[in-house]
């Protein structure tokens, strides 16, 4: 509610469609899901479309991502909700799939989902949170500019080469995912491991 969106990025095969189900079924309007074909055959039996039907998730549709200029075509202002199944493939923002994504998810709240939100660099969640906060304005206390805030933890790579230079490379590379956790994905991310799920 308070930054309207979130991510759900438990590891591997510890139920984030049934996590997904559960948030939906507290979610008042139209929900939307995209995500892989795969994702969405009823042959499969953790699909969103078999998981949605097993919870009695109300009013919601399943499209993949081959679907988005049909769904713009179509009009999305009916949604209230879009769950983004496997998101750190919109990692970047300068493609054609990005900006058709970031278009239905402009004003609604959305729900990442994804083991790995970030693959190469700081750049993959910067991507991903523009889906739902705005990046020269944002939310966020410690992070009012998401642009100036990410290209600072870019800048603190420039220079530095993976293999030349590994050591200081991996030393910012940590400090870069201590702020990014510290000051934004605290407060927008939900992630368990299996350590976590036995523990507690």
């Amino acid at each position: 509610d308070r930054y309207g969106g979130v991510f759900l990025s438990d590891v591997v095969g510890l139920g984030k469609t049934y996590i997904s189900a559960l948030l939906a079924q507290q979610l008042d309007g139209k929900t939307l899901i995209i995500a892989p074909p795969v994702l969405l055959e009823e042959s499969n039996p953790g699909s969103w479309p078999n998981v949605f039907e097993d919870f009695g998730v109300r009013s919601w549709k399943a499209k993949s991502w081959g679907a988005l200029d049909k769904l713009i075509e179509n009009g999305v202002d009916d949604y209230k909700n879009v769950f983004i199944d496997e998101s750190h493939l919109f990692r970047n923002t300068q493609t054609k799939r990005y900006a058709k994504l970031a278009l239905i998810c402009r004003g609604k709240r959305v729900i990442l989902i994804s083991a790995t939100p970030l693959n190469n660099s700081p750049n993959d969640i910067y991507a991903q949170l523009c889906l739902f906060q705005r990046p020269n304005k944002s939310t966020f206390a410690n992070a009012k500019n998401l642009t100036t805030y990410f290209n600072q933890l870019n800048a603190n790579l420039n220079g530095l080469n993976r293999q030349e230079n590994k050591e200081e490379y991996i030393k910012v590379v940590k400090s870069n995912s201590e702020k990014i956790r510290r000051d934004i994905l605290r407060e927008v991310m939900v992630r368990r491991t299996r350590s976590d799920i036995e523990k507690y």
